[in-house]
């Protein structure tokens, strides 16, 4: 795929597909002829479906190799063996010269710890692959942990995984995710006996791990533009006249199901089959903890009793519920009160008043 991708490659006027974080959209120079529009990497529209098989085989490989459990052992060896070496280990580098004939430099060579070696350039030239086996030529007495666990890693006794447990939407699994590294080790440490194999923090990693095809949980070929063959004979134009790409509904090509996979792994470092063996019942239980408990809580939800709500009672022709309603309900000739400040007074208003007037001067008399 990757050749064909290549070949069939051209640049076009397309539309940005992230502008929130494209620089240019985000500072547009004034004048501009296409704003939003960018001269972007496109591909003829029946390619799509190879677009989406590319990142598909990312994915795959990230799967079967770079992130593969295996790869991930001897990844955390190393890093181990690095952190051992670190406070005692100086890399220095080749301070001789280039010409045989002329006297060595008075300059001492620079020795840096691993961590630094990318401060000096001829320093840095000198962390190569070769570096184990540096530290394994060492005689230093605080060397002896880095060197015990390189011996291991030549032997191929690499670190032992202890269980995986795949992330979806259930609730408990996504607990789960929520929780740090270590409030996972803790809760794994809570199930472990106290016997002679007891876990230690030490005897546990925790990894989390995120495989997606390229745009985390988007789908990467949205942010690509197709062309049709009818404009490829415009691809001979200037650049200001080259044609415009568009975007391809995803509904026309396959696509799976899911952009992002996460998973949470763990790991131990003992050679101990105790300990291995106790890793894995521990996370196992720690896995069906979590979901006894969403289940019981989801069962007790389910049989709580909800008292029934009686729904509004219709009023019939009896003259008691007939006087409650009409007394409820505001009278027809009742003004809003909004109204009645701004609203100039009726005529039957005035003439209310003035009866009203009359009758309490004749009571007064």
């Amino acid at each position: 795929l990757l050749p064909k991708m290549i070949e069939e490659a051209f640049v076009a006027w397309a539309a940005c597909g992230n502008p929130s974080n494209c620089w240019k959209c985000r500072h547009p120079k004034e004048g501009e002829k296409k704003p939003g529009m960018h001269l972007m990497i496109c591909y003829t529209d029946n390619m799509v479906d190879n677009a989406m098989s590319f990142f598909e085989k990312r994915f795959q490989e990230h799967q079967r190799l770079y992130t593969h459990s295996n790869t991930t052992r001897a990844n955390f060896m190393i890093c181990d063996i690095l952190l051992l070496a670190e406070p005692f280990f100086r890399i220095s580098a080749n301070n001789d010269g280039d010409d045989i004939d002329s006297p060595p430099p008075d300059v001492a060579s620079l020795q840096l710890p691993i961590s630094r070696a990318m401060v000096d350039a001829g320093t840095y030239l000198e962390l190569t692959d070769a570096i184990l086996d540096k530290i394994m030529c060492t005689d230093n007495i605080e060397l002896r942990p880095a060197r015990l666990l390189i011996k291991r890693y030549k032997s191929h006794n690499l670190y032992t995984k202890g269980g995986a447990q795949i992330i979806d939407n259930t609730q408990w699994k996504q607990k789960l995710w929520n929780m740090s590294e270590s409030e996972i080790v803790d809760e794994i440490l809570k199930l472990s006996d106290d016997d002679g194999d007891a876990l230690a923090g030490d005897d546990i990693i925790v990894e989390k791990r995120k495989i997606h095809h390229g745009m985390k949980d988007k789908n990467p070929v949205n942010f690509m533009r197709f062309l049709g063959k009818e404009y490829h004979r415009q691809l001979l134009n200037s650049p200001e006249n080259l044609p415009t790409a568009k975007q391809i509904s995803d509904s026309v090509y396959r696509k799976p199901d899911i952009f992002l996979q996460k998973a949470v792994r763990v790991f131990c470092r003992s050679k101990n089959d105790a300990k291995q063996k106790k890793l894995k019942k521990c996370y196992q239980e720690l896995m069906s903890n979590m979901e006894n408990a969403e289940s019981s809580m989801t069962q007790q939800f389910s049989t709580l009793e909800w008292e029934p709500i009686d729904p509004p009672r219709t009023p019939t022709r009896n003259s008691n519920d007939m006087f409650a309603l009409t007394q409820a309900l505001p009278s027809v000739t009742q003004t809003p009160d909004k109204y009645d400040e701004c609203s100039p007074p009726s005529k039957r208003q005035k003439y209310d008043e003035s009866f009203l007037v009359k009758v309490t001067n004749r009571i007064n008399k």
